[in-house]
């Protein structure tokens, strides 16, 4: 997938966001806790993990935020040309990038949660769905900070993928979303979800 802008980036983010919800609706008790395998995560399990990453989303973000908006006031202020510093809250130009490739490198992968990211299993899927919610809501709340920002400036490290910078990583938010949307489909179709006779 192609993303041409930030724009794009939360369209395709919400898209996943809106399956996923509807995939969790009226999941009863045993459906929300059910593991195929003991060392499996049940769909509960799976919302914590979301939860979890999304908070430190909100963090990393916040925190490449800071330093784009740094590194660009330091340049404004040494520009001597108007036509070198970008206006204050106008928009720089987005590059559009793809993350096809590295999608590619972990898609049949089984990859392993660092370990400060996976979940308790102490939490209810309704307190991580309402989490979801609220994280969502402050991501929403940096669109227009990142929409004045050259979001190529400042990078943080992926576990898997190296260098992410900004724009990737709002985009990796959907992407790993709609990964584990994956996981909670494959969880519902095996024979048992949620059975109460489940041995």
């Amino acid at each position: 997938m192609n993303y041409e802008s930030i724009a794009s980036i939360y369209a395709a983010n919400e898209a996943v966001r809106r399956r996923l919800f509807a995939r969790l609706e009226n999941l009863n008790d045993a459906q929300q806790t059910f593991r195929p395998a003991d060392d499996a995560w049940s769909i509960a399990e799976i919302m914590e993990h979301l939860s979890i990453i999304e908070k430190n989303m909100v963090q990393l973000m916040g925190m490449l935020l800071a330093k784009t908006e740094s590194a660009a006031a330091a340049a404004n202020v040494g520009a001597h040309d108007a036509a070198d510093a970008s206006p204050a809250g106008g928009a720089r130009p987005f590059q559009p990038f793809s993350m096809d490739a590295l999608i590619d490198t972990v898609k049949d992968k089984k990859l392993t949660a660092p370990e400060q990211m996976r979940p308790g299993g102490q939490i209810s899927l309704a307190d991580s769905l309402a989490a979801l919610q609220a994280t969502r809501a402050a991501i929403e709340s940096l669109r227009p900070r990142l929409e004045a920002a050259d979001l190529s400036v400042a990078a943080y490290p992926h576990p898997f993928w190296g260098d992410l910078n900004l724009a990737q990583w709002l985009a990796f938010i959907g992407l790993h979303e709609g990964r584990h949307l994956k996981q909670v489909e494959r969880l519902m179709a095996v024979p048992g979800f949620g059975s109460t006779t489940e041995s």
